[in-house]
């Protein structure tokens, strides 16, 4: 061979090393930027992911009293946009606690009315909640309902205190990155396209 053909190959032999040199290198910047993008999109949602949880007492422990309650708390670090949130009672779907009274803790036919068309006294004390749709910052809580109680709604609200157990809730909600969870606040949230539209009970 001679020298000028060596020198020739020599030079397509570095400008080959070269070449394969610059795609591993494209390639690594191309991974590691990759990497970084999906570790800061790992940290937005972190950052933004909410975690809805349903608590319910019957004791106020702030206020020291005797207080039945069911409140959606977001337990999680970015708010939640509360799209959806249905309520049961042993299975069929109630807009809030007062149709729950009639189906658990009512005479037949008792009516929350009096004669003269006046809120009776056991029922002064019901306060009603409406969860969805609406947005629970991080840390924050929406009412679904709670109920002191007093010496006129005593036997109503000793039974409601049991039978509050078998109240049930469903739920969908998204975050800020438009993420969304159906949950049953009982088992961990599922994560979902989008919510579905509210029905007529929300």
């Amino acid at each position: 061979m001679s020298e000028p053909k060596k020198k020739w190959l020599d030079r397509d032999n570095v400008n080959l090393m070269v070449a394969v040199c610059a795609v591993l290198i494209s390639a690594a910047s191309f991974y590691a930027t990759y990497v970084q993008s999906t570790a800061a999109e790992r940290q937005v949602k972190a950052e933004t992911w909410p975690y809805l949880q349903l608590a319910s007492g019957n004791y106020d422990i702030e206020a020291r009293e005797l207080k039945l309650y069911m409140n959606l708390q977001n337990a999680g670090v970015g708010p939640a946009h509360l799209k959806t949130f249905r309520l049961f009672y042993e299975d069929a779907e109630v807009r809030s606690i007062n149709q729950v009274l009639p189906l658990c803790c009512l005479a037949e036919n008792e009516s929350p009315l009096d004669e003269n068309g006046r809120i009776r006294a056991k029922f002064n004390n019901i306060v009603t909640g409406n969860p969805a749709p609406s947005i629970i910052p991080a840390g924050e809580e929406n009412l679904v309902y709670s109920i002191l109680k007093t010496d006129a709604n005593q036997e109503l609200w000793e039974l409601l205190d049991v039978e509050r157990f078998k109240l049930k809730a469903k739920g969908c909600y998204c975050s800020l990155l438009d993420e969304c969870f159906e949950t049953d606040f009982e088992s961990e949230p599922v994560e979902v396209a989008l919510c579905p539209a509210p029905t007529r009970s929300n």
